[in-house]
């Protein structure tokens, strides 16, 4: 192993050493993103005498069981099925997280919820969510958010706000503050942005796309002569196959992303989530016993019609327009490509610089793949059952 170190160097040693261990760890971690949603509407109560001094607001909330489950023990029997008694028995301390965690403000003063409506479950692209309606009375109109839910626990969770009474357009915000309102940006470029934001941030953060790019892009430096692995000798021929593999992957999940985001065609999301563990098992096991004996081009073109479908869960229940879902869609698939990019620009120098060694060869290809595998069946079983 100190040989091992000497030949490529400590520095790139200990990097690929973190990298490994990186992908050992995701082994817990499915792709599917953690994103809530809030709806704000103007109460229709605005028309009284009594609040013209004020702005009362009908808010709805919605976040997935899975994620509640992190915040609050909805499941006291540990049989692993959430029941609606369960999650009704917990109504008090649910209501208190939404009022410690979502904080909404008008001119810095914060919003005060008047009265909740009886808690609900809601169904959203096959998971279950709970969905909470509750009313705000704020001093003058809502102009900032500090949104709170699974800070600390969850960096990549997203909430989707809409206002149905408000020109801004809707927002794609993270844990944090927000400004909102007429402090926020609008219009088509703020849904450009935000989207783009969200595609970028989405590929980067979803294990299962990386982990499959990450088993067709291992392959480019080699050729395969009698069953032997044979580094190229021109780094042209290597960026072109990556070339052609990160197009093909492209164009396939922009076919299917498009279909399903316009809502032209509806897969139970659970059935793709598993599908897309297949694809990167298979394309791993490809890897390192060749059972189609084709190029990596076709794999990703073939598999990138499956994980196009897992891109398209975050816009397809979104509240949009068919002009805004058309922009939506294009810049989300922007940051997609974006993001791949970056992907691509981190792991293929150091294919290329490595390929000669017997440390890419048997720990980066043959383990690296080996572990995809296993990653890929566990998510395949986690989803699946």
């Amino acid at each position: 192993m100190n040989a091992l170190r000497r030949l490529i160097g400590s520095h790139t040693y200990r990097y690929l050493t973190l990298l490994l261990l990186a992908l050992t760890c995701s082994v817990a971690q499915a792709h599917e993103s953690s994103t809530a949603y809030l709806n704000l509407n103007l109460s229709d109560s605005e028309s009284t005498a009594e609040s013209t001094a004020e702005s009362k607001y009908d808010a709805e909330y919605e976040l997935s069981l899975r994620d509640l489950a992190l915040l609050i023990d909805i499941d006291p029997n540990k049989d692993s099925q959430v029941s609606w008694a369960e999650v009704k028995s917990q109504t008090s301390l649910i209501e208190q997280l939404i009022q410690s965690k979502i904080k909404l403000e008008s001119s810095a003063q914060a919003c005060q919820i008047t009265k909740f409506a009886p808690l609900a479950i809601n169904t959203r692209g096959g998971f279950n969510y709970l969905y909470s309606n509750f009313a705000l009375s704020c001093a003058q109109p809502i102009d900032n958010l500090d949104y709170q839910i699974l800070a600390g626990i969850d960096a990549n969770h997203r909430l989707i706000l809409t206002q149905a009474n408000d020109d801004t357009a809707l927002q794609v915000l993270a844990v944090g503050q927000s400004p909102l309102g007429s402090q926020a940006n609008t219009g088509w470029m703020s849904t450009a942005t935000n989207f783009l934001k969200s595609g970028i941030h989405h590929l980067l953060i979803g294990w299962d796309h990386l982990l499959f790019l990450f088993v067709l892009l291992i392959p480019a430096v080699y050729v395969r002569k009698q069953k032997q692995l044979i580094a190229v000798t021109k780094p042209k021929a290597a960026l072109l196959e990556v070339f052609w593999i990160a197009t093909s992957f492209t164009l396939a999940h922009s076919i299917t992303l498009s279909l399903a985001a316009l809502q032209i065609v509806s897969i139970p999301p659970r059935f793709i989530e598993s599908l897309i563990a297949l694809s990167i098992a298979f394309a791993a096991l490809n890897n390192v016993v060749p059972l189609l004996r084709v190029r990596a081009v076709y794999l990703a073109f073939v598999f990138g019609l499956i994980h196009g479908f897992g891109f398209a869960n975050v816009l397809v229940d979104l509240p949009l327009a068919t002009s805004a879902r058309v922009l939506a869609l294009l810049s989300f698939n922007v940051g997609i490509e974006m993001g791949q990019l970056v992907f691509i620009a981190l792991v293929f120098p150091i294919a290329l610089l490595l390929r000669h060694t017997q440390f890419y060869k048997w720990i980066i290809f043959y383990i690296g793949s080996l572990i995809s595998i296993l990653v890929a069946l566990w998510w395949f079983f986690e989803r699946a059952f």
